[in-house]
């Protein structure tokens, strides 16, 4: 019986050293844990932009992708040349590239469900078999989101070398637009306040592409006149 209660005491001990020695192994572990997780959250949101993707917690992930999308949706920028610019006093502006302002980072996209939607509309219209873009109607101007791209408010095929977005009245002071390929749910450019009387150009696009038309603003909320139509030069 002794016997026994020895060996019960001997196999008691070598658990607990065990789980013992787990705790010693773990702890470091979990300090480290712990300390990235105050890293992370003791970075700016810009930092948190421009921090390494691949190397981030999973738990961060998301809100690295969405201090970039704050950043990007700050300035102007085009994918491939396919977006530009002329100002009200007749200036075109050629927009930097997405890739040269945000090296190795992913062009924004819509969501599956939206960009799905988006083609379903398309598909059903009978405009995709003569592709024009011609839009004239008023659009409510929203202050964008700091997460994702405002959704298009018009979706369309062309032919033309050139498509034109317009803004004919503003219930503010200047308006932001952009466009995205429907097919791919990827913005192909994108301008930052614009001054009524300027516009916004889609260069080429691919007849066979749905593309979205989006506004935001900046200055004041509400209802504007907008156009997008097919520029015959």
């Amino acid at each position: 019986m002794k016997w026994r209660q020895l060996v019960m005491k001997k196999m008691a001990l070598s658990v607990f050293s065990i789980l013992a020695l787990l705790v010693v192994l773990m702890a470091p572990s979990f300090a480290l844990a712990s300390d990235q997780q105050n890293s992370y959250a003791s970075l700016s949101s810009e930092q948190l932009a421009y921090s390494d993707l691949d190397a981030a917690p999973e738990e961060w992930k998301d809100a690295i992708l969405d201090a970039r999308k704050t950043i990007i949706y700050s300035t102007s920028w085009t994918v491939d040349g396919q977006v530009s610019a002329e100002l009200p006093d007749g200036t075109n502006e050629e927009l930097p590239e997405f890739s040269d302002l945000f090296p190795g980072w992913d062009v924004p996209k819509l969501n599956e469900d939206v960009r799905n939607e988006g083609l379903a509309q398309v598909e059903n219209q009978e405009f995709k078999k003569i592709p024009v873009a011609n839009y004239v109607g008023f659009v409510y101007l929203f202050e964008p989101s700091n997460t994702s791209a405002t959704l298009p408010f018009y979706t369309f095929f062309s032919s033309v070398n050139r498509v034109t977005m317009e803004a004919d009245s503003l219930p503010g002071t200047s308006w932001n637009g952009g466009y995205t390929n429907i097919d791919t749910g990827a913005d192909v450019g994108y301008y930052n306040n614009m001054s009524l009387g300027g516009k916004i150009y889609l260069t080429n696009p691919n007849s066979s592409t749905a593309y979205g038309a989006r506004v935001s603003t900046y200055s004041t909320t509400g209802y504007a006149q907008m156009s997008v139509v097919d520029d015959p030069t």
